[in-house]
């Protein structure tokens, strides 16, 4: 399957300024690794991934510019970065798109959106890939096309049938980028064989899992929640809404989060639990308004048997959105009046957390 790539607004911005896929901030990337389904840690500076088998230490300098892993396929995790002003200029770009999709309610340009992935396909990096490969045919697949891009493909280890090598380059291709990012570059190349070194294949059922213990944080988010929209399924809606209710959860979610979309059964149950309790359910598509993502988000909220509305955001939320969310899932609570009440929740919590939020902040608006 072709991986998608979500060039919007909300991502990049992201991306350069903090949140899911936050650039130079170790604490926003630890979050993103375990809200990852595959990956645990063994030690607070080491990484497993249980689908691959294997686990490592990511160098420092890799920390701070963001570099991220990321699965591709079940064999396969490569690693890449975008240099922070990079990272900055698409953002900026990446705005301008995305309030022009808002204004045109979330009809695409198909040059802006050219010209954005043109550019972030310039300016990502590529660093290499742990690979996974059957002892039988490993020395095949890695003389294959596929691998011949990368000069080195040094074996890392062994585990039962198979064997891992660390595929990459010792020269990172720094063409088109700025000379501030290529001195990150350079620092990138100078920790690679440190990288190389840590990495480890891991027996997967050996692993204690720590998925149990994970816990959605709590952030002071402070506003008043304020539109005139559609649902996803094209129903009109709008803030007054709020005052059917004594608070409303508003989750805050994107179509690319896995454990967003993983929370979803659990959220539609507890929709309907706390009804009697005068709190309403609300989820807000922070990747939308954008033609593809939103028929996206109908597909998934249908295949997952959500039925509390989910709200597409006008211009005003929008902006909102980029200005307080870093991440998601997030999950804000409201009063009457719209304003923000409680402390939010960011990462994906199980019902019974949601439900013991929900208590806590009722019992302060009383």
């Amino acid at each position: 399957m072709k991986r998608r790539f979500l060039m919007t607004g909300f991502l990049i911005a992201a991306l350069a300024l903090g949140g899911c896929s936050n650039v130079g901030n170790k604490t926003s990337n630890d979050k993103k690794a375990a809200q990852t389904q595959s990956t645990n840690k063994e030690s607070p500076d080491e990484r497993v991934i249980e689908d691959l088998g294997v686990k490592y230490k990511m160098p420092e300098s890799w920390e701070k510019i963001g570099v991220d892993g990321v699965l591709a396929g079940e064999n396969e995790m490569s690693f890449s970065f975008i240099c922070p002003d990079d990272a900055k200029e698409l953002a900026e770009l990446s705005k301008k798109i995305d309030e022009n999709k808002v204004e045109n309610k979330g009809k695409k340009d198909k040059a802006d959106e050219d010209k954005l992935m043109n550019l972030y396909m310039e300016k990502i990096k590529n660093i290499g890939s742990i690979v996974r490969l059957d002892k039988s045919d490993a020395q095949k697949i890695l003389k294959s096309d596929e691998y011949s891009k990368y000069s080195k493909k040094d074996k890392v280890g062994e585990m039962n049938n198979y064997v891992y090598y660390f595929v990459y380059n010792e020269k990172i291709d720094d063409s088109n980028l700025s000379e501030a990012s290529k001195a990150e570059v350079k620092n990138i190349e100078k920790s690679i064989n440190e990288f190389k070194n840590s990495i480890k294949p891991v027996d997967p059922s050996k692993i204690k899992s720590n998925k149990k213990d994970e816990k959605a944080s709590e952030e002071t988010i402070k506003g008043t929640i304020s539109f005139k929209s559609k649902t996803i399924q094209g129903k009109n809606i709008d803030s007054s809404i709020f005052k059917d209710n004594k608070l409303t959860m508003i989750n805050i979610w994107g179509t690319t989060c896995m454990p967003c979309i993983d929370e979803m059964p659990e959220l539609q149950e507890l929709s309907k639990e706390v009804k009697g309790k005068g709190v309403n359910v609300l989820g807000i598509v922070a990747d939308t308004p954008d033609e593809d993502n939103e028929a996206l988000a109908k597909s998934i909220l249908d295949k997952k048997g959500v039925k509390f509305d989910n709200v597409i955001p006008d211009k005003e939320l929008h902006e909102w959105i980029i200005k307080n969310v870093k991440g998601t899932p997030t999950t804000i609570f409201v009063d009457k009046d719209g304003k923000i009440v409680g402390s939010a929740l960011v990462g994906s919590a199980s019902k019974d957390e949601y439900n013991a939020k929900i208590d806590e902040v009722l019992k302060s608006i009383k």
